[in-house]
């Protein structure tokens, strides 16, 4: 799925092909992949979250796949990745729901290149909200990256230019991670993730004006 909107603080911004002209948003667009938490998951959960695919690791579902890149919402028609050509790994620590640390990594394993992208998760600026409406224990997790870093071969993450925002590096971001379900081991093995990278460095005051504390990202289906 690769139309989103974030809302934060009450405003809603759609990433979708031609609504954003600055600034440039590439997001890394990633389905099916495992998650677990330290204990029984809520809003207001202290603990450490991991959401993961490991190639060739018997805990991943191997039907985890990157569907596709997108740029400031338009696909870019990569054709992706399976679950057997790409690594990623999102550690998050919570204290009572708000996230006070953690980390993202994707790395696709093309054919002659190896391309990375980590960053940090900024602390405080990032909840667990159990999904509206959802008649079960549904979370949806968001929050804010920065000190984005591209790592690369050959000046493309899965075929797409990277030069915008390797040229700015270390970048800001946010993630947003979909349906979170946990069964009675505090696992789940279908976990949806984007990962979006900006240019150029919003403002402290910016942020703080949209509210984004306290992010959640909406799938529309």
């Amino acid at each position: 799925m690769n139309r989103k909107s974030l809302v934060a603080g009450g405003v809603v911004v759609t990433l979708a092909g031609g609504a954003m002209a600055a600034p440039l948003v590439f997001q890394i667009d990633a389905d099916a992949m495992s998650a677990s938490a330290s204990g029984a998951f809520s809003e207001g959960f202290t603990g450490t979250f991991k959401l993961f695919n490991t190639p060739a690791d018997p805990d991943t579902n191997g039907n985890a796949v990157i569907l596709d890149i997108l740029v400031d919402g338009t696909p870019q028609t990569t054709g992706g990745a399976d679950a057997d050509e790409f690594f990623f790994e999102m550690n998050i620590t919570f204290d009572t729901g708000r996230i006070t640390a953690g980390d993202v990594t994707v790395k696709v394993d093309e054919t002659g290149s190896v391309n990375t992208y980590s960053a940090d998760i900024r602390p405080t600026t990032g909840v667990a909200i159990q999904d509206v409406g959802d008649a079960g224990f549904t979370y949806n997790i968001a929050g804010l990256t920065f000190d984005g870093m591209f790592a690369d071969d050959d000046g493309t993450f899965l075929g797409v230019d990277i030069s915008p925002w390797g040229s700015a590096q270390p970048v800001p971001g946010f993630f947003s991670t979909i349906t979170f379900e946990p069964n009675a081991s505090h696992e789940d093995a279908d976990v949806d993730s984007d990962v979006f990278v900006m240019i150029p460095l919003p403002s402290g005051a910016a942020l703080a004006g949209l509210g984004l504390s306290g992010i959640v990202v909406r799938r529309r289906r």
